[in-house]
């Protein structure tokens, strides 16, 4: 039960922790770059603050300490002073001069003395006792001798100034304090007699309480400060943050494939450069994405996989399967037509083609004027072939009937089909070359394509045998092909299966 207990507080305090840190994290990464240069800023001036308060703190409330008692003990002095001459001569004038000195101390209201006694030492026989003679203090009433100092007075003949700390206690409150006190001597015949004691008491709370408004104003000035460059630095983060937002969004659209974007980003500092090269990459991805029109899918595969190494001519052996699929009566509908008309009907029919083969995961290996050389890689490479060659002349037929209503030159394609172990790597050149293959298999695909009819499908017949298709055939007359010893044997492919 204790163990059992212990796991769910852990899992409770854990399951908490993992929520307010994802809960930190989602609001710093909704606040973005203007939420954290506020942070930063308001940690920065708090923390600034907090250590200059740490050090000269200490500093101010002792250097306040060193003029309160620079204060006391003047006036203390003074009042002792004044003190003497009317405990010495007893005269009304004196007595006079001793009060008005009081009083203006009294009235001068300085900061943190809150009461002066003036005490006259009496002695009758051998009794010796102070009597108060004049002074201010707490709701003008006297301030009580009490037994320690009078014990300190009378073992003591200095004329120095002494403090200790003192608690005046009324019914209200307890005030602590500092109590300075001043013997008042007479010298007589190199002979010191005490006459009296001057007292003065400092409110040690005035101290502090400089302090505490002085902390109160750093306070409301931190804060102002605070309002103030949060604001700004929103601002300025907004700035900021504006163009690497355009530059972000900007990155979006490229990881969608679109290229068409120009950023125009004027900041004069690294932000700009960054727009700018942005902009490079942007083109170079533009034209990269142009140039991949003119590459196959095959060189393109080659150059993602060796893009650390550097091209070499060099080639492999690999089983594929090849189509050939050519435009017929070409020569003679490019002698009777204008050269962009020509252009156009080629590339309708080629598009048709081209779609129908990626769309059967092939790969478009080259263009040769009219015709179209296609491989198809894995063992189902076959069916895929076929498959393609079959959508390619039903959909040919189709919108050929659409292109006869509407008074468009018609052409029908032949197609060729071969499978077998050929050489791919790269062809050419060291400064010029093509990923492509070569080997007897691809010309016999070539040379099927050119004996197909006009919407005839060929294939070599141990291909389609080891194909597992299922597709109505009819074995056409074998035919001879350059460098081979034997004929080559035929099927015709119906467009419908079996």
């Amino acid at each position: 039960i204790y163990l059992t207990t212990l796991a769910r507080m852990y899992y409770k305090e854990t399951s908490g922790a993992i929520f307010m840190y994802g809960l930190i994290n989602s609001l710093m990464c909704r606040g973005g770059l203007k939420l954290k240069l506020v942070i930063f800023i308001l940690f920065s001036i708090l923390t600034t603050v907090g250590v200059l308060n740490y050090f000269t703190i200490p500093l101010i409330k002792s250097y306040m300490k060193d003029k309160a008692f620079e204060v006391s003990i003047t006036t203390v002095e003074r009042i002792a002073e004044f003190s003497s001459f009317a405990l010495l001569e007893r005269t009304y004038e004196n007595r006079l001069n001793l009060d008005d000195s009081i009083e203006k101390v009294e009235k001068s209201d300085t900061k943190g003395i809150i009461g002066i006694s003036i005490y006259q030492r009496q002695k009758n026989d051998n009794n010796v006792s102070f009597t108060y003679l004049s002074g201010f203090g707490l709701n003008n009433k006297e301030m009580p001798l009490d037994e320690n100092l009078l014990n300190t007075l009378n073992n003591s003949m200095e004329e120095e100034v002494i403090y200790h700390d003192y608690s005046i206690r009324t019914p209200s409150q307890t005030i602590d304090t500092y109590r300075f006190s001043k013997p008042i001597i007479y010298t007589y015949q190199n002979h010191s007699i005490l006459l009296g004691v001057a007292l003065l008491y400092y409110d040690k709370t005035s101290i502090n309480g400089v302090i505490e408004e002085l902390l109160e104003v750093i306070l409301w000035i931190t804060i102002s400060i605070l309002l103030v460059i949060t604001l700004f630095v929103y601002f300025i983060g907004a700035n900021l943050t504006k163009p690497l937002l355009q530059i972000t969004q900007a990155a979006a659209e490229i990881a969608k494939g679109n290229f068409d974007i120009n950023l125009s980003i004027k900041t004069n500092d690294e932000i700009e450069y960054l727009a700018k090269q942005s902009n490079k990459m942007i083109l170079s991805l533009r034209e990269h994405e142009k140039m991949q029109k003119f590459v196959s899918n095959s060189t393109m595969h080659m150059l993602q996989e060796d893009a650390s190494s550097k091209l070499t001519l060099a080639g492999e052996h690999r089983t594929l399967t090849f189509l050939f699929c050519d435009i017929r009566n070409f020569t003679t509908m490019s002698e009777e037509k204008e050269p962009l008309e020509v252009i156009g009907i080629v590339n309708f029919y080629l598009n048709l083609q081209s779609k129908i083969i990626k769309a059967n995961g092939g790969d478009i290996d080259k263009f040769i004027g009219d015709e179209v050389m296609a491989s198809f890689s894995g063992p189902d490479a076959t069916k895929k072939a076929l498959k393609s060659a079959i959508e390619i002349q039903a959909l040919i037929k189709r919108e050929n009937i659409k292109r006869e209503k509407s008074g468009e030159t018609v052409c029908e394609v032949g197609i060729g089909i071969h499978r077998g172990e050929v050489i791919a790597g790269n062809i050419g050149s060291d400064d010029r070359m093509n990923f492509t293959s070569i080997g007897s298999v691809v010309n016999i695909a070539s040379r099927l394509c050119s004996n197909a009819a006009p919407a005839e499908i060929l294939i070599e017949k141990n291909t389609y045998e080891q194909a597992d298709a299922k597709y109505i055939v009819e074995l056409k007359p074998s035919f001879s092909a350059k460098g081979l010893k034997n004929n080559i044997e035929v099927y015709s492919i119906m467009h419908t299966e079996r």
